[in-house]
Parts: structure tokens; C-alpha cells; sequence
């Protein structure tokens, strides 16, 4: 395999690194928001972007909407799950430290079944979204897909890194202070982050395809990202999104599928092993 390597192919596999990256950045972002201001972690976060793309699915393909209303409806479908998770399920049990974690893993859990229940428990082929617009430059494959994965991470980081800064508090009772409601504030960011988790969703079901568990290995991908980063940072575990994508493209490529996962975790042992423990142990007060 390592004969095969040329600057070709190195290009191709990066590429399509750098596009899965942008997407894990994505979600990832989507995990930063809400436990830089809330302080919680929904584990039913990847099943809500599933959610949108089989939404979508059912709307374009049984409905017979077109693409891009289906979209939009799934997309809306997916951000008010997310936000009435915060609003009717985390508000009542905020004083309760760790309850969230229980409740949104009974949502996954509920989500997965109502998926397969409706659906099937087979993989179903999803909307191309540009992955079927593809050209050859410098001998490297480019797939249109990669390119609207890579333009769209790039703009949500970009605005992701300006409204974290700008809506930063030391704490509730600071931000409360100078008028901000933070119930509504913290509602507002399980939204987005139901928005976000919905975008990266339907891309990855674009370059996969959709079933009740496609996600899953994606959204544990992104939580070693913000293990290794730090949920309380923003670059850090960016960053560590897209090296773990780069990373998982060429050793796939090396050693096959099933070298991806154990690669993977030998990595993860690694930098734990390696890196600080305050680069990893970090606990900040929450942002309201």
C-alpha cells in the first residue's frame, strides 16, 4: 500500500480528510455551544442530526416534496427536538448534576427505536447533494460534495468562533445581571446546535447513507475531538476534529476499514498518554 502513495493520492486522501473534518467540526461545534453555556452533553445529539436526514428522506422520497423543502422541514423537524430537549427535559433537572447524561441517553435510545420502527433497520440511500459533480485536477479526483463540506465548515467556524466570544459570561447570575435571560439564552443554543448536528447529518447521509445507527461512530469521532480539545476551548478540539478525520482518511487508506478503529484508538492512547493532563482535565465554570 505505501508503494501506492504519490502526490496524487496523497492529495485525494487529504481531501477527503479535510471534507469528513469540516463535518465533525460541525458537530462539534454544536457540542461546544451547548456545555460552554449550558454545562451539559446530550448523548442523543448525533440521533437528532439522524432525525433530519431520515426526516428528509420520508419527505422527498415517500411525500414526493422536493429536495430542498424536505430539507428545510427536517431541518426545522431537528432544531425543535433539540431545543424542547432543553426546554421541556435539562430546565427540570438542572440542579440534578449528571441526570442529563440518563435522559439523553433515553433519547437516543428512543429516537433509534422510532427510526427503526418506522424505517427499517436496513441502510437507505440519501439525497447526492453535489456527491455525483466531480472533476480530475492534477490528477486528483475533486468530488463536489468535499467542496460543499469543506465551504460549509469553514463559514460555520468562522461564525461559530464570533458568537462563542461574543455571548461569553463569566456566569448565570453575571449575565443575569446585565439583562440577558439565560433560560432563553440556553434554549436558543440547543437550537443551533440541533441545526448544526442537522447540516452535518444530511451530509454524511449524502456520502454514506442513512440507517439508524449511521451516526454513531460519527458523533463518537467528534466527543474524542472535544476530549482531546477540551469542551471548555474552541480551537483546541477543532482542530483535533479535523487531525482525527486527516488522520482516520490515510490510515484507512494504509490498512483498510477495519485498521480505522483500532488506529483510532491507538492514537487516542497516545495523546492521553503524551499530552498534559490540564490540556484534557480543564474544568471552567459554565458560560451562561
Amino acid at each position: 500500500m505505501i508503494a501506492d502513495f504519490n502526490l496524487a493520492t496523497i492529495g485525494q486522501v487529504a481531501l477527503s480528510g479535510l471534507a469528513t473534518g469540516a463535518l465533525y467540526a460541525i458537530m462539534l461545534l454544536g457540542v461546544l455551544i451547548v456545555f460552554q453555556v449550558s454545562k451539559n452533553i446530550n448523548f442523543a445529539f448525533g440521533q437528532i442530526g439522524m432525525v433530519a436526514a431520515f426526516g428528509s428522506f420520508f419527505f422527498y422520497s415517500r411525500l414526493g416534496l422536493p429536495p430542498w423543502l424536505a430539507i428545510g422541514i427536517a431541518t426545522l423537524v431537528a432544531v425543535a427536538i433539540s431545543a424542547l430537549t432543553d426546554l421541556l427535559i435539562i430546565r427540570r433537572i438542572s440542579h440534578r448534576q449528571g441526570l442529563d447524561f440518563v435522559v439523553t441517553l433515553g433519547e437516543l435510545l428512543l429516537l433509534t427505536s422510532l427510526a427503526e420502527l418506522l424505517f427499517g433497520t436496513s441502510a437507505q440511500s440519501y439525497l447526492a447533494l453535489l456527491s455525483d459533480v466531480s472533476w480530475t485536477i492534477g490528477g486528483v479526483f475533486v468530488n463536489a460534495n468535499d467542496l460543499l463540506a469543506l465551504g460549509l465548515g469553514v463559514a460555520i467556524i468562522a461564525l461559530g468562533h464570533v458568537i462563542l466570544n461574543r455571548t461569553a459570561a463569566e456566569d448565570a447570575a453575571i449575565a443575569e445581571s446585565v439583562g440577558i435571560k439565560v433560560a432563553g439564552l440556553r434554549t436558543w443554543t440547543w437550537a443551533v446546535a440541533g441545526l448544526l448536528v442537522a447540516i452535518a447529518g444530511m451530509m454524511f447521509a449524502s456520502r454514506l447513507s442513512v440507517s439508524s445507527f449511521y451516526m454513531t461512530p460519527l458523533v463518537i469521532n467528534v466527543f474524542i475531538a472535544g476530549m482531546i480539545g477540551g469542551l471548555e476551548r474552541f480551537w483546541a478540539p477543532i482542530l483535533a476534529a479535523f487531525g482525527i478525520a486527516l488522520y482516520q482518511a490515510f490510515t484507512i487508506y494504509v490498512f483498510g476499514e477495519p485498521g480505522g478503529v483500532p488506529a483510532l484508538f491507538l492514537l487516542i492512547i497516545g495523546i492521553l498518554t503524551l499530552v498534559p493532563k490540564r490540556l484534557v482535565d480543564e474544568r471552567y465554570e459554565a458560560r451562561a
